[in-house]
């Protein structure tokens, strides 16, 4: 593994604790909620191909965060196993469904509305999983305030992976079409 590697590993786990933090105290993370940050973190991920280590990181980033807040061993995992699964869901649904969508290939050969379509429901599932393993491990949360959770989960996981990647392709530079001789 490389420096850079490791470099973007830190700046997920900051990003991570950031929005774990923000969740807990305010109840709601307004902005970017903890399972989005490592969803998109794991999709982003996906493509240097160590999804084992970003999943051990991701891991050990939740249980660490957990154990600040007083969690003890068993809880810290269960918190791990209940932010791990969701975010993994994500990326592999996204690599299945969507195979290259994160980076732009293909674009050529799918209409764009059934490509939003696919990533909404990937996100859609992925919200929902999270929400499931909520109420799994917190139970008693509460119907309206579930439904909100799921709402905001996919919406801003739509928002986001759609940004990301029309920042992504902004950046590349255009291609025409080469002919072949």
């Amino acid at each position: 593994m490389t420096l850079r590697y490791a470099a973007r590993t830190a700046g997920f786990a900051a990003a991570y604790l950031v929005a774990f933090w923000a969740a807990g105290p305010l109840g709601l993370a307004l902005l970017v909620p903890p399972l989005v940050v490592a969803a998109v973190w794991l999709a982003a991920q996906a493509r240097f191909g160590l999804r084992r280590f970003d999943v051990i990181a991701l891991a050990t980033t939740v249980m660490v965060a957990a154990s600040l807040e007083g969690a003890g061993l068993l809880l810290a995992a269960t918190v791990g196993i209940g932010a791990v699964l969701p975010a993994l869901l994500f990326a592999i649904l996204l690599e299945r469904w969507l195979p290259g969508y994160w980076r732009g290939h293909g674009d050529r050969f799918r209409r764009s509305r059934d490509a939003v379509a696919r990533l909404a429901g990937v996100a859609a599932l992925t919200a929902a999983a999270g929400v499931v393993l909520q109420e799994v491990t917190n139970p008693g949360t509460g119907l309206l305030q579930l439904g909100v959770t799921l709402l905001r989960d996919t919406a801003v996981l739509v928002l986001l992976t759609l940004a990301t990647r029309a920042v992504r392709r902004t950046r590349e530079p255009r291609r025409g079409l080469s002919v072949v001789r």
